[in-house]
């Protein structure tokens, strides 16, 4: 049996918010079909600002030592990278922002082009509290446009609008299920491709 690996990147500065709630239907389904996930808030964790040095561009990592290091670990050991963001002014959130740029020593503008195995496929999360839904699907070519520069394949999707709170989850389970599908599924999905020998 393929042992499947996830890293979950939450781009928000809480731990118990929308996003989060999202997010951990997805682990769930992803954890009951066998899926080993590890779990990241961007809020909780110590990540500086890049420093715009290009120091990365030749050696192919950051001079800077904190919780960057750790997150990457993961995920390039992993499969499967989950991304999530709140709106924030019809955007990610600073917090996500700043991890997409400490990304950069690992992303096909360095000397050498991509350093991120191939294999990797892509799940992107929005949630925003007003109604339209452009503004989340911006927040998802954003994160989809980050997946392209690692060398990640895009294959799931999932926004929510008119998420102003975790009161505005009521009556909108059946959204909250097609959140648990994605995770339960994306092992099988997986599986199809690893036998096949290629990303398709």
């Amino acid at each position: 049996m393929i042992k499947i690996k996830a890293v979950c990147i939450i781009g928000s500065p809480r731990n118990n918010g929308s996003t989060a709630l999202v997010v951990d239907k997805i682990i769930k389904g992803m954890e009951e079909a066998g899926v080993v996930v590890r779990r990241y808030v961007l809020g909780y964790l110590n990540i500086n600002y890049c420093e715009g040095c290009n120091y990365c561009y030749s050696m192919r990592k950051c001079k800077q030592h904190d919780d960057m290091n750790a997150i990457f670990e993961d995920l390039l050991e992993s499969d499967v990278v989950l991304v999530a963001s709140p709106s924030y002014w019809g955007d990610v959130t600073g917090q996500l922002k700043v991890f997409f740029d400490r990304s950069t020593p690992y992303c096909d503008t360095g000397e050498g082009g991509n350093i991120v195995p191939e294999g990797k496929y892509g799940i992107s999360v929005a949630i925003r509290a007003g109604q339209r839904k452009n503004e989340t699907n911006h927040i998802i070519d954003t994160i989809e446009h980050y997946f392209g520069h690692l060398n990640i394949k895009p294959i799931e999707r999932f926004t929510m609008e008119n998420i102003h709170d975790l009161g505005n989850f009521e009556g909108r389970e059946d959204e909250l299920k097609q959140a648990y599908a994605i995770g339960f599924n994306i092992k099988k999905a997986i599986e199809r491709n690893m036998i096949k020998g290629k990303i398709i």
